[in-house]
C-alpha cells in the first residue's frame, strides 16, 4: 500500500467511520496520575504520568486534560495532551505570574468525569512565587475538610539517610510492590498538611449537568464549535483547518442547536485554527468551545491555608535556587510529529520549481497543468478539472486548498503569485469529503507551510485554540545527565523520576546540594487499572 493510499484510508476511518454508540455503552474510565513533586516554584516543571482505563484495563480516550485550579475554582493553567494505550507521560510548566498558594492539579478525559466515580484525579500542589506572596484575604473559606487518600507506607525499614552530593541504593526487593508504573524522589512539602498530601477523586465536585453532551475521543481530538446564527441551516458546511507543524482539514454540518464537531483524528501538532463556511456570501458567525469540562467544587470543600514564616526562609531559598536552575537539569528531548495532510490520492503532482515561474496562478495553470482548465463565467474565474473516469470535464469548481486551508475566492487565487508555493496536487475524480462531494481537488503546498503568503480569506476566522502538548521527556531519570560529578553544582529538588521501568531489586539515587527531607513515592497498578501509592521518607544530611 502506498503512503498516499494509507493516508487516504486513515482519513476515511477518521471522517466516515460510524461513531461508537456511547449512549448504549457506558465507558467507565478510572483516571489516576503520579506527579514528580507537589511543591514547585513558578516557572518550574512538574512531570506527570497519567492513565485512563476501565476495570478490565481497556482504554478508549486518545486525549487527556490537566488543569491547575486555584481556591476560587478558576483554572489558571490548562493543557491538552496525547494518550497512547490509555497512558500519557507529560509535564506541567507552572505559570510565572501565579501567586504563592496551594492549588489543585486535576486530570481527566473528555468523558471520564461523567461516566465514572473515579473519573477525575486531583492532588494539591504548592506553588511558591518569591515576587507574589500569598494574600491573606483569599485564604478565608468556610466549610469542612475532605481527607485525601493517603499513600501506604513503603517497606518497614527506618528512614534512609545519606549526605549531600553522594549516592545510595534503595532496596525495594522486600516491598511486595507488584507491578510498578512510576517512581519519584523529590523534596517534601512542609506547607501541606499530611492529611491532604494524598489524592482525591470525584467526591470533591458537584454533580455534572446531566444535559452536558459527552464528546468521546477514541480516535483523536474533537473540536466542538457553535454556529451562532439565529436560524440554523443544517445543510451548511463549515470547514476547520488546523495549521502549524502539521496542516489538516476537517468539515462538519451543524445540528439543529448549532453544535458542530470537527474530528481531527491523528493530528497532534498545530498552533492555530481557521474556520470558514461554504456560504462565502454570509458573515461567519462561529465560536469554538474550549474542550475543558465545567467542574465545580462542592461548597464545603476548602483549600488549606498557606503560611510562609521566617523559619521557612532557608527552605524557600533552596527551593527558589532549584527552580532557577531547573531548565538546565530538566533539559528535554522533543519529539516532533510527522506531517499529516488531508487524505486524497492525487492523480498528478507538480513540483513548481521544475517549471517556468509565471507571474500568477492563472498563467501557470494554463501553461503546464493540462488537468485544469481556467475559464471565465459571469466575470468570475472558474477552474474546471478533467473527470478522468468519464473522459469529460467537471463543470463546478473543485475543492481548492493551500496548506489544507480551503480557498473559495477563485479570482484572488488566479491573480496570486505562486513564487512561495512548492507543489500542486490534482485529483481528477470526484472527491467525497464527509457528507459533501467535490468536482476534483487542487491542493497547493507552500515551502514554509504559511499559505505561500496568500491572504487569509475575508470571511474566515483565525482562532487561537489550546495546542496539544508535544511529547517531551527528561534526558535522564536523575534529571541530571552527570550526577556523578561531585565538583559540579547541583541544586535539584527532584532527584529521580522514572515512568517506564522494569523494576529490579534496587535503584540508585544521587543527592544534590539541597539537604533536608525528601520522599520516595512508588506508584503501582492493580489488574483492575487502579493505581496505588506507597511512600517513604529520605533524609539528605548537610
Amino acid at each position: 500500500m502506498t503512503p498516499k493510499k494509507l493516508i487516504a484510508l486513515l482519513f476515511f476511518i477518521f471522517t466516515v467511520m460510524p461513531k461508537i454508540s456511547w449512549g448504549q455503552t457506558k465507558v467507565e474510565e478510572s483516571v489516576f496520575a503520579h506527579i514528580s513533586k507537589n511543591i514547585a516554584v513558578t516557572g518550574e516543571t512538574i512531570w506527570f504520568s497519567m492513565s485512563a482505563m476501565d476495570i478490565d484495563q481497556n482504554f478508549y480516550s486518545k486525549i487527556g486534560y490537566a488543569e491547575l485550579v486555584d481556591r476560587n475554582g478558576i483554572a489558571v493553567h490548562q493543557i491538552v495532551y496525547p494518550m497512547q494505550n490509555g497512558k500519557s507521560d507529560g509535564y506541567l510548566e507552572i505559570p510565572k505570574d501565579l501567586e504563592s498558594d496551594h492549588y489543585i492539579l486535576r486530570f481527566y478525559t473528555r468523558i471520564s468525569p461523567k461516566m465514572s466515580q473515579n473519573g477525575v484525579f486531583n492532588q494539591f500542589v504548592t506553588v511558591i512565587n518569591p515576587k507574589k506572596p500569598t494574600k491573606s484575604k483569599a485564604l478565608v473559606q468556610i466549610g469542612g475538610i475532605y481527607p485525601s487518600i493517603k499513600p501506604s507506607t513503603l517497606g518497614q525499614e527506618e528512614m534512609v539517610s545519606f549526605p549531600k552530593k553522594s549516592s545510595t541504593r534503595l532496596d525495594l526487593s522486600n516491598s511486595n510492590l507488584g507491578k510498578v508504573s512510576s517512581i519519584s524522589i523529590s523534596i517534601s512539602n512542609p506547607f501541606l498538611p499530611e492529611t491532604l498530601s494524598g489524592y482525591y477523586q470525584g467526591e470533591i465536585y458537584q454533580d455534572i449537568d446531566k444535559t452536558l453532551e459527552l464528546i468521546p475521543e477514541p480516535y483523536g481530538h474533537i473540536v466542538h464549535g457553535k454556529n451562532l446564527n439565529s436560524e440554523i441551516d443544517t445543510t451548511e458546511t463549515f470547514f476547520l483547518s488546523t495549521h502549524g507543524v502539521q496542516s489538516f482539514l476537517s468539515s462538519a454540518k451543524p445540528k439543529e442547536n448549532g453544535d458542530l464537531y470537527f474530528e481531527i483524528g491523528a493530528l497532534k501538532a498545530y498552533k492555530y485554527l481557521i474556520a470558514q463556511s461554504s456560504d462565502i456570501e454570509k458573515q461567519l458567525n462561529f465560536s469554538p468551545e474550549l474542550p475543558f469540562l465545567p467542574l465545580v467544587f462542592k461548597k464545603d470543600f476548602v483549600f488549606p491555608e498557606l503560611k510562609l514564616e521566617e523559619k521557612d526562609r532557608d527552605f524557600i531559598s533552596d527551593l527558589i535556587t532549584a527552580g532557577q536552575v531547573s531548565t538546565y537539569y530538566y533539559s528535554k528531548d522533543s519529539v516532533e510529529f510527522a506531517p499529516i495532510v488531508i487524505g486524497f490520492d492525487a492523480d498528478k503532482t507538480y513540483l513548481l520549481d521544475d517549471y517556468t515561474r509565471f507571474e500568477n496562478l492563472e498563467v501557470t495553470l494554463r501553461e503546464y497543468v493540462p488537468e485544469v482548465l481556467v475559464r471565465k463565467q459571469d466575470k468570475k474565474t472558474l477552474f474546471k478539472i478533467l473527470n478522468s473516469p468519464l473522459g469529460s470535464v467537471f463543470q463546478e469548481n473543485p475543492l481548492i486548498m493551500i496548506d489544507a486551508m480551503p480557498v473559495f475566492d477563485t479570482d484572488a487565487l488566479a491573480a496570486f503569485n505562486p513564487v512561495n508555493l512548492k507543489k500542486l496536487e490534482v485529483m481528477t475524480r470526484e472527491f467525497s469529503f464527509n457528507q459533501d462531494k467535490y468536482s476534483g481537488v487542487m491542493s497547493f503546498t507552500s515551502f514554509k507551510n504559511d499559505f505561500g503568503s496568500f491572504q487569509l480569506p475575508s470571511n474566515a476566522l483565525y482562532l487561537n485554540y489550546p495546542e496539544i502538548q508535544k511529547i517531551k521527556k527528561p534526558k535522564s531519570i536523575h534529571l541530571n545527565q552527570n550526577p556523578t560529578e561531585s565538583s559540579f553544582p547541583d541544586f535539584r529538588s527532584t532527584l529521580y523520576w522514572e515512568t517506564s521501568l522494569n523494576l529490579k531489586d534496587s535503584i540508585q539515587i544521587f543527592s544534590s546540594e539541597i539537604s533536608g527531607d525528601f520522599e520516595i513515592i512508588v506508584a503501582t497498578l492493580e489488574e483492575n487499572g487502579k493505581m496505588n501509592f506507597l511512600k517513604n521518607r529520605l533524609k539528605i544530611q548537610n
